[in-house]
């Protein structure tokens, strides 16, 4: 051993390799203790791995097949519905004659009122049936394709509202077949969907189906109203997410135009549509429940950056704090300079009803 004029210990040639050696025990001592931790590092990353497989890691968009599995599992429901209510049609006729009871004991049987006015002007009928045999099918789709591809953070709640809507509605279809006041035997409703189908393609007995589809269809689901639960769904999604006024009011009248066509051509009564309502607000608290465990679930104990570089992503069920639709290094403080501490994310609003669907 060698010192220098200052009477210092020089180091010597084995230090880094004693140094080495420790570290690698310190790793050994550390792999230990992990090992003991190893069935929740599987389990999650396993979750992780799932949860890779069901949405798009580029956009956070669930993958198509997901949609797919949801909806053939809704439509294999719908067709059981279908089946348990044509065996009940007397219940159905007597579920439907109690309701109007109730209405006129309270003075809200106004169906009669709004379907012979609207038997007295051909036109607004006409464009009432076109109303109904359409929208229903083409504004929910739409609204479901604009949210996934425009407001994908937003889209996972808004799809499981609509989902657990639509079982629970299907779930009353089941346990309370009811017939809309067209099919009332001498309640005095005429069946505008019937008058005029020879304007258009739907058939004369099953409403809004097509001509040819009349089975498919089930004539005794009027309570609660899908058309109206999906309308309101609809229209909340438009008032709180479309960029230009005028949709925006669109997105307003459009639950109230599908409550007052329902009723005018005798196809379900106001009841239907405030049952449609209540049904979509325990929805969306339920999809709001699903999608913040699910975020709590999958969130890591720290921000991690992608592989790419960049800054990290926050879960993708959280509202942006920063708008709408601000970019994901805005929402959780990425866009801060070198040197900077980051930027302090925005509180999250609390929750409330509809609201939170968007």
């Amino acid at each position: 051993m060698s010192t220098g004029h200052d009477g210092a210990q020089a180091p010597t040639a084995g230090a880094p390799a004693q140094r080495a050696a420790g570290a690698r025990a310190d790793a050994a001592v550390a792999g230990g203790a992990g090992r003991l931790d190893a069935p929740e590092d599987t389990a999650t990353t396993r979750a992780d791995r799932w949860r890779r497989r069901l949405r798009d890691p580029a956009t956070g968009r669930p993958v198509w097949w997901v949609e797919i599995v949801i909806l053939v599992a809704m439509y294999y429901c719908y067709t059981g519905t279908r089946g348990f209510a044509e065996g009940s049609v007397s219940e159905a006729t007597r579920t439907g004659e109690t309701l109007l009871r109730w209405q006129e004991a309270v003075g809200l049987d106004i169906e009669l009122g709004l379907n012979h006015w609207l038997h007295s002007v051909p036109a607004i009928a006409i464009a009432c049936c076109y109303y109904y045999a359409t929208l229903h099918f083409i504004v929910t789709p739409a609204v479901i394709l604009w949210m996934h591809r425009r407001h994908p953070r937003r889209y996972s709640r808004a799809r499981w509202a609509l989902v657990f809507t639509t079982l629970l509605c299907l779930t009353g279809f089941f346990l309370f077949p009811t017939a809309p006041p067209r099919l009332l035997p001498g309640a005095g409703f005429t069946d505008t969907m019937a008058e005029y189908h020879n304007w258009g393609w739907w058939s004369a007995t099953a409403s809004a189906a097509p001509t040819g589809l009349d089975k498919v269809a089930n004539l005794y689901a009027a309570m609660p109203s899908l058309h109206c639960a999906w309308a309101l769904w609809c229209g909340v999604l438009i008032a709180r997410n479309a960029r230009w006024r005028w949709v925006r009011v669109l997105g307003v009248l459009y639950p109230a135009g599908t409550v007052f066509v329902v009723m005018a051509t005798a196809n379900h009564y106001i009841l239907d549509a405030f049952a449609g309502w209540a049904v979509l607000g325990v929805s969306t608290l339920a999809a709001i429940a699903l999608t913040r465990r699910s975020a709590r679930r999958f969130a890591p104990d720290g921000p991690s950056a992608p592989l790419g570089g960049g800054s990290p992503r926050p879960p993708d069920d959280l509202p942006h704090p920063s708008g709408p639709d601000a970019p994901d290094a805005l929402a959780d403080g990425g866009d801060s300079r070198p040197g900077e501490a980051p930027a302090q994310p925005a509180p999250r609003a609390p929750s409330n009803g509809l609201a939170a669907i968007t």
